[in-house]
C-alpha cells in the first residue's frame, strides 16, 4: 500500500536536477552533480520505504 501511495505522489511530481536546484544550497550544482544527488535521494527513499513496509507486516 505504501508503494502505491508513493507512486501516486511521484506521478504528480518530477524529481530531477531542475527540481533539486530549486532548493537553497543546491542552486549552483552542475547538471551532473544534481543528477547524482537526485539518484542518491531516490535510492535512500526506496530503502526507507522498503524498511517501513517490512516493519508494518
Amino acid at each position: 500500500m505504501l508503494n502505491s501511495i508513493l507512486e501516486l505522489k511521484q506521478k504528480n511530481k518530477i524529481f530531477n536536477s531542475t527540481w533539486l536546484r530549486t532548493y537553497e544550497d543546491f542552486e549552483d550544482y552542475s547538471e551532473e552533480d544534481a543528477e547524482k544527488t537526485v539518484e542518491q535521494l531516490q535510492a535512500i527513499a526506496n530503502i526507507v520505504c522498503d524498511h517501513v513496509q517490512k516493519e508494518s507486516i
